[in-house]
């Protein structure tokens, strides 16, 4: 049998001249190839742990900035559900109880404005710092609770007025700047600490003719907002006073920033309603008193019920932290989806 060669010179087909193409490929490209690969490998590794750097710095820097807010937040969750339970608490006393507690409260505040307020406070600043940048206000300002003196017979039937449930005088809201504190009798440590104080030798808060109530509350404080954001209040917006189940209005007509020992502003005018909030100005620096003061208005026929006015600057806090908590979720999603891609491409 005769044999057949291949006289063409043609390269046999197939897996022969498969290999024959790979063989083709010079070394020097081989390397250049596994190079670039190691180098994009190398990378996607750098851009990976530079995301999970960004999330992680974004996470910390979310943490410091949100913190003093979400404490505050608690804090005045905290006081404000202090203030709504001692209001229960009176709304379940018998009327003729609320009556007699009104009554006397009405008549203390007659003998007060009688009286030509001769004493105002406890004799020191409740603002002031403990290294004493804050002058002695000399009658103008209260620092311990009326309680204090305990010989003092007219200290001890203020202590006795409007005596709710927890020592909770009654509660003031100013809704623009979503303030919504229990008042106690007083400015001692312990009461600012605890809400707002009732400033001593002026009227109690529950509105009549020739009457001038004065309350004070800490602004600055990293745990608690308080009184902080009371320069934001502008004239016409309003105040309310809740005590015994009733609640006043008053609309601002006058801010002032006054000095520690100035008492002039604190006084009773004859024939007017008034209340006056108090805090310390500058902010930080504490060296003068801000005074937003405010006349009786018709509730609820003038003054807007509470709870419908905003407060803008607290929905766009809330705003801003949706938008940064979004922010981090994509970013935890996309670092996800970057390691999860190669995967899925390997198994292809």
């Amino acid at each position: 049998m005769m044999h057949q060669h291949n006289t063409s010179g043609a390269e046999p087909t197939g897996t022969s001249s498969e290999v024959t193409a790979f063989i083709a490929v010079p070394f020097d490209e081989v390397l250049r190839l596994r190079a670039a690969c190691m180098r994009r490998r190398t990378i996607m590794r750098q851009l990976r742990v530079l995301k999970t750097v960004i999330v992680l710095l974004a996470v910390a820097a979310l943490t410091v900035g949100l913190y003093p807010t979400v404490v505050q937040l608690q804090s005045a969750r905290r006081l404000q559900s202090v203030a709504v339970s001692s209001e229960q608490d009176v709304a379940s006393w018998p009327a003729d109880k609320v009556d007699q507690v009104l009554a006397a409260a009405r008549d203390y505040n007659a003998r007060l404005a009688q009286s030509g307020q001769p004493q105002l406070g406890e004799g020191a600043d409740p603002f002031t710092t403990s290294d004493g940048r804050s002058a002695d206000v000399g009658g103008a300002g209260a620092g311990g609770d009326a309680g204090a003196s305990g010989a003092d017979s007219s200290a001890a039937d203020y202590e006795s007025q409007l005596a709710g449930s927890g020592g909770v005088m009654g509660t003031v809201r100013v809704p623009k700047i979503s303030v919504e504190l229990p008042i106690y009798h007083g400015t001692s440590d312990a009461a600012l600490a605890s809400g707002a104080g009732h400033l001593y030798g002026t009227s109690l808060p529950v509105g009549g003719p020739s009457t001038h109530a004065v309350i004070t509350g800490h602004r600055g404080l990293a745990t608690a907002q308080m009184f902080t954001r009371l320069n934001e209040i502008e004239i016409g917006d309003y105040l309310y006073i809740t005590v015994m189940d009733r609640t006043l209005a008053y609309e601002v007509d006058s801010i002032d920033v006054i000095d520690p020992t100035d008492s002039s502003r604190l006084r009773i005018v004859p024939g007017q309603d008034r209340l006056t909030l108090m805090t310390c100005t500058p902010y930080g620096v504490n060296t003068h008193r801000l005074l937003v003061s405010g006349h009786r208005v018709p509730y609820p026929a003038d003054a807007p019920e509470p709870s419908a006015v905003a407060d803008a600057r607290r929905e766009l806090h809330v705003l801003w932290a949706v938008l940064a908590a979004c922010t981090v979720l994509a970013f935890m999603a996309e670092r996800r989806r970057s390691r999860w891609m190669p995967r899925r491409h390997a198994a292809q």
